[in-house]
């Protein structure tokens, strides 16, 4: 052997193990052809720099891909098959390729992955040592690679995926490969996907269609000590109940269950999950988020003893836990019988764990042995979508808004933030039918999801622009969304005046030349028009001032200029100027201060500037001042509340405390340029805003003269009443003025009011609300005879007949007014269950699949009312409140036609 030989086996048994080690590629799992070809790719190189040493074809390639393997398995525990097959290719490029392919074409009639892998080596090997054997030691490297290669191969579970093309035992996949949702549907998919990430989840198989499933109950053979128990999985949402067979203890009872388990509707893909049941002391459900929008977005757990049917089914009572480190009975009262609560804190935990590995909501079935909680199922919540934050809107509409106000956004704000949309992404989705904002409790709220969702398609993240160095390295990734932001920027301001000068100005002149200034001499077609008007103009406003305070964050943002203080706008520059006058003027009259320390009360103050020589004047350029700015109010798009011209106690106070304590520096005197391009984009912002703030209090004085007309007919009490309307509503009042819903307008805002009341009550709202904010909402002027109090299960409330039907009976015709009076949802009521206005059951659990339907197709539902069946008869009408859990019998002779 020579000296550069000696340094060879040195560099082999030294250094290939560290690049085994070292060199793995970072596509991993989510690119495996990529991942394969780049293993090969390394094999080739090590028998390269093999070849440098020694001759061609030597036996030291081999033990090269065998140190190379050794370093692979030794930092992962992984199998680099791929990289010792590419390696071989170079080695013997002849016999390799023909005897991989013979091998694998012959092996797929057995499709056994332990038979596969030894089968497939063996025959590689024996070829190349038929073909080499005269080369000194060639024998003993390929035998010792060969072995350790498949002694390897069963030792590490990741190597599985280089067999994909065999099937286990007997040729039934299992959950311990990676299965796909289009191969085995979602459920089966999703446990396999779990039990690879190291998630406790049952042994299990799959019976695809077609497959022989005497050949797995002979492989299973169910006993009394070895029950099974078999359930659907489907790639798409099944139109029926996906329970549990359980308690398989004979072969033919799993050959009965494995018949009838398939579903007859197309759906897709579907497969049957047999797994392995243990024996169960508890078994739950648990909603990663609350189904309901409670104040805190913790778990939800709903319990049983022993196995999980009765819970999916909702046939019976069971116990609910709400909250994750320390979950505590919902209604507050503690259960005589109980889990351990370590058990459900772990399992709390766990769904989170499965929400932020799924990416959404997820329901976890789980059931508790005494010593070990198995994953069941998880799937996720459908109707826990959108995904509602007050992140970004908070600050811009701090209190819950009067319906009118609120219908008004979700009205004005989407075509505002598709015009943006639209020119940051050329319009690349249709916005019209995505709800963009919306309201809970009179708060308002942005879909999270929709943004969510535009992030990962364009590839990027918020977080990316949270820094100068992250918006930079965000342009050179991004360099045509760049130049169109821009251009959008640097456009911003010009456009908005042309709109202004085109649009705006010259509706607001046409409005008061018509009216005078008086909008009660205007005809009821004439205010709705200008509504129309308004409203168009308003949605075209909010979408430059959108555009405005976009503009202002990035400025800051990329300037550096974060906690740059905002100048003081010119309408308060003002009214400070007026402040420092009126306090120069006290001091030079001599006046004496209120009790010489204590700060002047708005009513002295006034009644002291009336006694003074100059007071007339102050008061006129208050007064002026209110001319030119009083368009405004403390929340401008609330349209309820009065603007400063109507009221200006506000005003005035803001003065006296201005004069307590004025302003005297409003803007710092020496600015950096980025500074003061900053001040002027500031200034140009108050302009979009002012004249957003003249539109709305046109439009509010607009809808006070429709709500006089009202009041002069008998239909509302006072004009005030009308902003507890929502627009839509205003407009389907205004067009069928024969209505018979203008008889319910003083009940429809009398619940409103006391709604408004109850939410108050509730504190603070959420930060996050997931799933559909808006709920039917039926009211009746009809006394209750008696009220039931159940389980709130889907938000909502409706008035309607009560039908009676139980589980097995015949499902007769449904009319739209039928409320469902049952024990529970059985799986036959499913095909009508769209076709009910509302659910009352006897039993059932909030996290059934039943109440899951139900809220999935926004149908108010409340459970657990005990006594329904015989309190409630057939045809009796009630009012369902599915948010308060509450059924009220209503007075027959006293119900009104609203109730129709």
């Amino acid at each position: 052997m020579t000296l550069t030989q000696v340094w060879g086996c040195l560099l082999i048994f030294t250094l290939i193990p560290i690049l085994g080690a070292v060199c793995i590629l970072p596509w991993g799992d989510r690119h495996p052809p990529r991942q394969l070809l780049g293993d090969c790719l390394l094999g080739i190189i090590v028998v390269l720099f093999t070849r440098y040493f020694f001759p061609y074809q030597s036996p030291w390639e081999l033990i090269s891909l065998l140190a190379f393997m050794m370093g692979r398995y030794w930092r992962t525990q992984d199998l680099a098959f791929a990289a010792v097959w590419g390696g071989l290719l170079l080695h013997d490029w002849q016999i390799t390729p023909i005897v991989s392919f013979i091998g694998l074409v012959g092996l797929t009639v057995f499709r056994q992955i332990r038979l596969g892998i030894w089968a497939v080596l063996t025959l590689i090997f024996v070829a190349l040592t038929i073909r080499h054997g005269a080369v000194p030691g060639y024998w003993v490297a390929a035998i010792a690679l060969g072995g350790l290669l498949g002694w390897l191969s069963q030792q590490t579970t990741n190597s599985r995926q280089v067999w994909q093309i065999f099937r286990p035992e007997s040729g039934f996949l299992s959950l311990d490969q990676r299965l796909s949702s289009p191969q085995v549907g979602q459920d089966a998919a999703t446990l396999s996907q779990l039990k690879y990430l190291g998630y406790p989840v049952l042994p299990g198989w799959v019976l695809k269609p077609g497959d022989d499933f005497k050949r797995l109950v002979d492989l299973l053979k169910p006993s009394g000590d070895r029950p099974y128990m078999v359930r659907l999985s489907s790639e798409k949402v099944l139109p029926r109940f996906q329970i549990p067979t359980e308690q398989l203890t004979s072969p033919e009872a799993l050959e009965v269950a494995l018949v009838n388990g398939f579903s007859q509707t197309a759906v897709g893909k579907q497969a049957l999950l047999v797994q392995a049941q243990p024996t169960v002391q508890w078994s739950g459900i648990t909603y990663s988020r609350p189904p309901l929008p409670y104040k805190r977005q913790d778990p939800l757990t709903e319990v049983v003893r022993d196995f999980i049917t009765p819970l999916v089914i909702g046939e019976g009572q069971f116990l609910l836990y709400y909250g994750l480190d320390s979950p505590q009975p919902l209604g507050g009262k503690p259960y005589a019988n109980h889990p351990p609560l370590d058990i459900l804190q772990e399992v709390a935990h766990l769904s989170r764990q499965l929400e932020h590995q799924q990416g959404s909501p997820q329901a976890l079935e789980w059931c508790f042995t005494g010593q070990d909680i198995w994953i069941l199922r998880v799937r996720p919540i459908y109707h826990l979508h959108p995904v509602w934050t007050r992140e970004e809107i908070a600050s811009h509409f701090p209190k819950p808004l009067s319906p009118l106000s609120a219908s008004l956004l979700e009205v004005t704000a989407p075509g505002a933030i598709a015009s943006i949309y639209d020119a940051l992404w050329e319009g690349r989705e249709n916005l019209q039918n995505i709800a963009l904002i919306s309201h809970h409790r009179g708060y308002s709220y942005l879909n999270r999801s929709f943004w969510e969702r535009v992030c990962r398609r364009e590839n990027f993240e918020f977080s990316d622009l949270q820094s100068r160095l992250g918006c930079l390295l965000f342009s050179f990734r991004h360099p045509l969304f760049c130049y169109r932001y821009l251009h959008w920027d640097w456009q911003w301001y010009p456009e908005f005046q042309q709109e202004a000068e085109r649009l705006c100005y010259p509706l607001l002149k046409t409005i008061k030349m018509i009216s005078r200034n008086d909008l009660s001499t205007l005809s009821l077609a004439d205010l709705v028009q200008n509504v129309e008007q308004i409203t168009e103009i308003l949605e075209l406003l909010l979408g430059y001032w959108l555009r405005g305070e976009v503009i202002l964050w990035r400025r800051r943002l990329t300037t550096g200029l974060s906690h740059f203080l905002p100048p003081l706008p010119p309408k308060f520059q003002a009214l400070n100027q007026l402040a420092v006058d009126i306090r120069g003027t006290l001091r030079t009259t001599g006046e004496p201060r209120q009790g010489a320390v204590e700060p002047f009360t708005r009513a002295a103050l006034f009644a002291q500037l009336a006694e003074l020589p100059d007071g007339e004047h102050l008061f006129g350029r208050l007064n002026q001042w209110l001319k030119e700015h009083g368009d405004g109010a403390d929340f401008p798009w609330e349209l309820a509340q009065r603007r400063w011209r109507e009221d200006s106690g506000t005003i005035r106070q803001q003065l006296t405390d201005l004069v307590n304590q004025p302003r005297t520096a409003i803007s710092p005197p020496d600015l950096s340029s980025a500074q003061r391009q900053l001040q002027q984009i500031y200034r140009q912002q108050e302009v979009v805003t002012g004249l957003c703030e003249t539109f709305l209090a046109q439009l509010r004085w607009h809808f006070l003269a429709i709500a006089q007309i009202w009041q002069n007919q008998g239909y509302l009490e006072q004009p005030q009443d009308i902003f507890w309307l929502k627009l839509p509503e205003v407009k389907a009042l205004i067009n069928a003025p024969q209505s018979q819903e203008f008889s319910r307008l003083q009940l429809k805002i009398q619940y409103r009011r006391s709604q408004m009341n109850l939410n108050q009550e509730q504190g603070p709202p959420p930060e996050i609300i997931y799933g559909q904010l808006t709920t039917k909402e039926d009211v009746s002027s009809s006394c209750f005879l008696q009220k039931l109090q159940g389980q709130a299960v889907s938000s909502g409330s409706v008035i309607g007949r009560v039908h009676r039907c139980l589980p097995g009976e015949r499902v007769m015709s449904w009319s739209p007014n039928d409320i469902l009076v049952t024990t529970y949802i059985d799986e036959h009521f499913l095909e009508h269950l769209k076709e009910v206005s509302g659910i009352i059951t006897t039993q059932g659990g909030m996290l059934s699949q039943g109440a899951s339907l139900a809220r999935q197709h926004q149908i108010p539902m409340v459970a657990n009312v005990t006594m329904a069946l015989e309190l409630l008869q057939p045809g009796q009408w009630v009012r369902l409140d599915g948010r308060l859990g509450q059924v009220e019998l209503l007075d027959p002779e006293a119900l009104s036609t609203d109730a129709n």
